[in-house]
């Protein structure tokens, strides 16, 4: 099992919790670690009840009925069709490493079959080199925002595209997505102010947009009034300390 602290730390529906819930939370993803269907909370195979796993995290039945309200509504986790909670972190690594394994077993990446003998210098390109901070990068490290972080991003990008309907059919559709998010920060949008456009716009949406590129206009506009906004009142503020000053001094 992979821990990152600074994902953790990032986690921005997480930091809405307590740090009571945020304690019970690494409790299940341990728990989760062991279960028979690596990243869903079951014990013995069932779905434990909350005294259940108040007696496993060592917590009274009614703290950890409040606790998982607080991790449910801030979106921490999700539950399976049988009821379960899984961890989508967990789970989507998990398929990443199972997929990887079973490439293994093949001899490595099967797409690199059908590239007889092609090199990056028969595409009329050279290959990358490799130096040892980029070893120690995951995929989506090497191609994250600087500003907003590593795996964090990725989530926040697949969150929001759930949010709004938009479909990740492959990686290259997630990429756009991602690109979409890192330009509207990069405008002066934050994530907040991102979801909040988006999910404000889909209220009145009676189908599914294609992309995230469908709020680019929503989501630049309320990010130009924010920052209009705090000029304003930074120019009422120093307009209001001038006139303290004058009086003041008179």
């Amino acid at each position: 099992m992979k821990f990152y602290p600074q994902d953790w730390r990032a986690d921005e529906k997480l930091r809405l919790c307590s740090l009571a819930a945020r304690g019970l939370w690494i409790e299940m993803l341990a728990l989760m670690h062991r279960s028979e269907r690596y990243g869903q909370l079951l014990i013995s195979g069932r779905v434990p009840t909350d005294a259940q796993l108040a007696v496993q995290v060592g917590a009274s039945p009614d703290e950890v009925t409040a606790m998982l309200a607080e991790l449910s509504d801030a979106g921490v986790f999700s539950r399976a069709a049988s009821g379960a909670i899984y961890s989508r972190r967990m789970t989507r690594d998990h398929k990443k490493a199972e997929n990887a394994r079973k490439n293994g077993k093949k001899g490595g990446n099967p797409s690199l079959g059908n590239k007889k003998g092609k090199s990056a210098s028969d595409k009329g390109g050279l290959s990358q080199p490799l130096n040892s901070e980029a070893r120690g990068q995951r995929p989506e490290e090497a191609n994250a925002s600087p500003r907003e972080g590593d795996f964090s991003m990725v989530e926040f990008t697949a969150d929001l595209c759930r949010d709004a309907g938009v479909p990740l059919p492959d990686h290259g559709a997630a990429d756009k997505n991602r690109l979409t998010i890192e330009s509207w920060i990069g405008a002066g949008a934050d994530r907040d102010l991102i979801r909040q456009t988006v999910t404000q716009r889909c209220a009145n949406l009676r189908t599914s947009p294609r992309s995230l590129a469908f709020f680019d206009k929503p989501v630049r506009d309320a990010a130009d009034a924010r920052r209009t906004a705090q000029s304003q009142l930074s120019a009422d503020t120093g307009s209001l300390v001038d006139r303290i000053l004058k009086r003041d001094a008179a």
